[in-house]
């Protein structure tokens, strides 16, 4: 029954894959005609598209009379590979002349025809803008940058996405920050646990919105995992700790790492938002938090705080009307663990292995950090409860932890390959 299963999602998926690929070649080849901007350069060109957008979302009023717009491009490494910018408006309203920032983003423009048909395939334009506008335009308590303009196309998978400009934040490039400072973790502690309670088992019309991974998805990890010759031990790892980690219990950011995080200046400037939505999915609490305790903090801090952590984090959420015993969120985080674990050595999961120049030379540093972190957090981990669990021996537990390890390597080793 298992291989028919894998053979029909194979059926049905391979068309899906070679039809986003064609989509993605020729969208670069003549450039679809699309009702925003496709990239920076093309709002540099026409900025007063912006300032007529924000006048239909009521974000400018339409008395006002357009004046400037300078438009001003992001370095590559603040944000790895997506194409964005900071857009300076200036306009009259009421005889007075006043100046706005705004963050604007687009969809990738670097990186193969492959790399971009990997953010196809996963929604990614869709997930964010559908979040965005569903969900954080409508709910202010959301830990995310206010939402003015949220548009994408969804056959080929461009979008632009116009927020405020989080002036009064700071923001940290991943795995340089060290010693993270108390005020932060306390700040993302209460980010995760906001975002989770507020969707706690809530069975509406819009939190189907927030795509889950499906177990066909799941099923076709195991698949190529196994043509790529990986141990059947690890794979039942891979498998479960995802099926585990997908139930539907909440909405998860789901790249809750110091990257997509912003800070406050201090305690009477700014406020912590959570950015790229891109991820976002429903699955369990623990995930987005085992996520960012071992990718994002220093091995020896993780060590010293992760308990202190997880507590305040549960206590956050208990706080906020959720009934979540203690015992099982233990649990829950070590299948979490082995989840981040998983997906970190996925290489089919995203397309940075065929991403070009300073975005594949940023992801292998920043992946070799989180390789070095894992490998911290297993070094120290119970493999008598994972036996136990996993229905495996302690000693296939710990091969299978060493396996998945292994995999990030080939993986760092394929991306400096072709960088």
């Amino acid at each position: 029954m298992r291989g028919i299963q894998i053979a029909v999602i194979w059926v049905l998926y391979l068309p899906i894959v070679f039809g986003t690929y064609i989509v993605v070649w020729l969208d670069r080849k003549i450039h679809f005609k699309l009702p925003f901007p496709r990239n920076v350069d093309e709002l540099s060109c026409n900025p007063v598209w912006l300032y007529e957008a924000l006048q239909k979302t009521n974000a400018i009023s339409n008395s006002a009379t357009y004046l400037t717009c300078n438009v001003i491009p992001l370095k590559s490494e603040m944000i790895f590979r997506s194409d964005a910018c900071v857009a300076q408006l200036v306009y009259v309203l009421n005889d007075r002349q006043i100046e706005e920032k705004y963050f604007v983003k687009f969809a990738p423009t670097k990186g193969t025809v492959w790399n971009r048909t990997i953010f196809n395939l996963q929604l990614n334009h869709i997930k964010e803008i559908d979040f965005n506008q569903d969900f954080v335009k409508t709910d202010a308590s959301i830990p995310a940058p206010k939402v003015h303009v949220a548009l994408n196309s969804p056959l080929t998978g461009n979008l632009c996405l116009v927020t405020e400009y989080m002036q009064n934040n700071v923001e940290f490039l991943d795995s340089i920050y060290t010693g993270f400072e108390q005020q932060h973790l306390l700040l993302v502690l209460k980010g995760l646990a906001t975002l989770h309670a507020k969707f706690w088992e809530i069975s509406s019309v819009d939190k189907l919105k927030v795509m889950p991974i499906e177990p066909s998805t799941v099923l076709l990890f195991d698949n190529i995992l196994w043509w790529s010759g990986v141990s059947q031990r690890t794979r039942k790892v891979v498998e479960h700790s995802w099926i585990l980690m997908n139930e539907k219990e909440t909405v998860l950011h789901g790249d809750a790492r110091i990257g997509n995080m912003m800070f406050p200046k201090s305690d009477k400037e700014g406020r912590f938002v959570f950015i790229d939505w891109q991820a976002v999915r429903q699955g369990k609490a623990v995930y987005d938090l085992a996520y960012f305790l071992v990718l994002s903090l220093e091995a020896k801090h993780r060590k010293n705080t992760e308990q202190d952590a997880k507590s305040i984090y549960h206590s956050l959420l208990c706080e906020s009307g959720v009934e979540y015993p203690i015992e099982k969120f233990e649990i829950d985080y070590n299948h979490a663990c082995l989840c981040v674990l998983s997906l970190i050595s996925l290489p089919f999961l995203s397309g940075e292995a065929s991403a070009e120049g300073d975005g594949a030379k940023i992801f292998a540093w920043g992946m070799n950090v989180w390789k070095e972190r894992l490998a911290e957090k297993f070094g120290e981990f119970d493999y008598k409860w994972m036996a136990n669990a996993y229905q495996l021996s302690e000693n296939e537990c710990r091969c299978s932890v060493q396996e998945l390890i292994a995999l990030i390597e080939k993986r760092l080793s394929r991306i400096n390959t072709h960088t």
